[in-house]
């Protein structure tokens, strides 16, 4: 009996999202923080197994993976999904894309604001912390949720939401735990929290090579504190949710 007769029918939870850039398809588990990348062959698959519904599409060993890695679920009967977005992937640079390198200096900070957003920091730190490490995505993800209600607050202006972006960058210089662009953006929409400020936290996928970042922006759609390069990346994740998406 194959995986398929076991299983006849998919879907994709709702913790997973992903990106179709046609030459490849990345899938990520915003639960356990896990990223899979299939060539093309396996992406024309998996569309026509999230059209359907039907485990039927996909390959025996792309099926039991997918299963595996909890990127599938069973399903008791055809629940097709989307939770792919189709993304139109850049001409290939084969390396030649210019980016800048170095350390850029931040702008001053006021230090009651490093301060504040050192703190924000140390949640953030404490939430990875308090539990398996594999489900340590999704801990931040539910903070970071906490943070995107925007019931009774007023929108962040660009100066608020860059102020506080450039001041979760300024604490992470000092902080001990990892500080990536998650960490720095988690801390960022607490900051706004605190201060009664609305901003959008988005995740997502650029391709050439594929690479992952998070980032916040303005409740109007403008990204706070990035480079030109973020338009590269196809958000999948964005919180709060859709309504918010471009």
């Amino acid at each position: 009996m194959t995986v398929a007769d076991s299983a006849p029918f998919v879907t994709m939870p709702g913790h997973v999202r992903g990106v179709d850039f046609g030459h490849a398809v990345v899938l990520v588990n915003y639960r356990d923080g896990h990223v899979s990348t299939l060539p093309a062959s396996a992406g024309a698959a998996l569309r026509q197994a999230a059209r359907f519904g039907s485990a039927r599409h996909l390959p025996e060993k792309l099926l039991a993976s997918l299963l595996g890695g909890g990127l599938l679920v069973e399903s008791d009967r055809p629940r097709p999904w989307r939770a792919v977005r189709e993304a139109q992937a850049p001409k290939a640079s084969w390396g030649g894309d210019e980016f800048r390198a170095g350390l850029t200096p931040l702008p001053p900070v006021p230090r009651v604001q490093t301060l504040a957003a050192a703190a924000a920091l140390a949640v953030v730190h404490a939430v990875k912390a308090a539990g398996p490490e594999h489900e340590a995505m999704g801990r931040v993800l539910k903070l970071v949720h906490s943070a995107g209600t925007t019931r009774r607050r007023t929108p962040a202006t660009a100066g608020e939401a860059e102020l506080a972006v450039h001041a979760a960058r300024s604490a992470g210089w000092y902080s001990p735990g990892r500080t990536n662009c998650l960490e720095e953006s988690a801390a960022a929409m607490l900051l706004l929290q605190l201060a009664g400020r609305a901003a959008v936290w988005r995740h997502g996928v650029a391709p050439d090579p594929i690479r992952l970042h998070a980032w916040i922006e303005t409740v109007d759609g403008t990204p706070v504190a990035e480079s030109t390069s973020v338009g590269l990346f196809t958000a999948i994740l964005s919180i709060p949710g859709a309504h918010h998406v471009r």
